[in-house]
């Protein structure tokens, strides 16, 4: 890899983050990649129905690889506590810093950059960028590969950060609402209502119970649950709340399915019902609308299934090539937070890994960076993985 390939990544990294494209409005980054696509010589570059970037590159091998990421990214919380702006992007000790630098616009970087590396025989690759990810991981996806293009391809690469590592799986992801509804009294004699905020206490008291009974996995780490939402009306100081809302964040490994899932909660909810905290207690899976950039609106349902993609001669082959090739120090590792591979693995059954430059942990703090030697080997992990299906 050259000084060439170094200032290009560089450069397309560095145009990518100074454009601000949070979940919905990824209009401006969409359009300037399908510019980058088309300078890059893909054979087909174009921004489907749904707002994706897609771009192809014939290859002559009756396979096909998805190299796929994600535009949105988190908005950029109190500016106080960046040390630089997050939307003009600064190269400090050989890292870049800015806002979706590692989550995950360094990776789209570089495999932009890998296009013109890409040497012949190789199989189709697709490059698919989606919007809204970080809302509602992998209904983009779903719609860019079986609307769009009407394809199953025979690996997905995605690029969300893992440390030039190969992540062969997730836990799963669900969002689970609870809703409380009590009676309004006058807060100087409660005994005369049913306080639903009082409901709320005694449900996230017994949610954060169950951590200790959550199972485990040797690769996916343990399950988690916890609440991250709680409001309340009327909001009145003097009076009593009849209606409280809870937002559950759970996170599960393989194994777990939604009946369990829900009936843990639910579980809680009856014992609040039977202890007379209130008059009914909804627990549910939420469907809430998605608007995409460009006018069209999807829904979305929060449940978003564990994956592992199965160590097989391929995926084997693939960490032997990273190791020997880009980055010595390869492993197999698994993702803490949740990606598109939801839907690629978890629901289409399609083998997905993960190879991206930067640390997860960054991921949606201020001060974001991905250092510049990362991207570079990221462009050269792309570019040798193309080599996957060749014999």
């Amino acid at each position: 890899m050259g000084e060439e390939i170094e200032k290009k990544v560089v450069k397309y990294l560095e145009t990518l983050v100074s454009i601000r494209s949070v979940s919905g409005e990824e209009r401006e980054v969409a359009h300037r990649i399908k510019e980058i696509m088309d300078a890059e010589g893909v054979d087909k570059a174009f921004i489907d129905k749904y707002g994706n970037v897609i771009g192809v590159v014939k290859g002559a091998i009756d396979k096909s690889i998805v190299y796929e990421g994600h535009m949105d990214h988190v908005p950029e919380g109190d500016l106080s506590n960046w040390v630089m702006p997050p939307y003009e992007p600064k190269i400090v000790n050989g890292n870049i810093y800015g806002r979706a630098t590692v989550d995950m616009k360094g990776a789209i970087a570089a495999m932009l950059s890998s296009i013109s590396m890409i040497k012949e025989p190789h199989p189709t690759i697709y490059l698919v960028f989606v919007s809204q990810e970080e809302i509602a991981e992998g209904v983009l996806l779903k719609y860019a590969m079986e609307d769009s293009l009407g394809i199953r391809p025979d690996l997905v690469v995605l690029g969300e950060a893992t440390n030039l590592n190969i992540s062969i799986g997730q836990r799963g992801r669900a969002v689970i609402h609870v809703r409380i509804r009590g009676e309004t009294a006058h807060a100087s004699m409660p005994e005369k209502g049913m306080n639903a905020l009082a409901a709320s206490t005694f449900i996230m008291d017994r949610v954060l119970r169950l951590k200790n009974k959550l199972p485990s996995h040797r690769l996916l780490g343990r399950s988690t649950v916890t609440p991250t939402i709680i409001e309340c009306t009327p909001k009145s100081p003097p009076m009593v709340p009849d209606h409280c809302f809870i937002n559950i964040d759970r996170r599960f490994i393989v194994g777990e399915d939604e009946d369990k899932i829900l009936g843990e909660i639910e579980f809680i909810a009856n014992k609040a019902l039977e202890k007379n905290l209130a008059r009914d207690v909804k627990v549910y899976i939420p469907v809430e609308p998605l608007p995409l950039w460009n006018g069209r609106k999807l829904e979305a349902r929060h449940f978003f299934p564990a994956w592992i993609t199965e160590r097989n001669r391929i995926i084997k082959s693939i960490l032997r090539l990273v190791k020997r090739r880009v980055f010595s120090e390869s492993r197999f590792m698994a993702w803490r937070f949740s990606t598109d591979g939801v839907y690629s693995a978890g629901i289409a059954g399609i083998p997905t890994i993960g190879f991206g430059p930067g640390d997860e942990g960054y991921a949606h703090k201020p001060n974001e960076n991905v250092p510049i030697k990362h991207l570079i080997k990221a462009v050269d992990g792309y570019t040798k993985i193309s080599t996957t299906f060749i014999d």
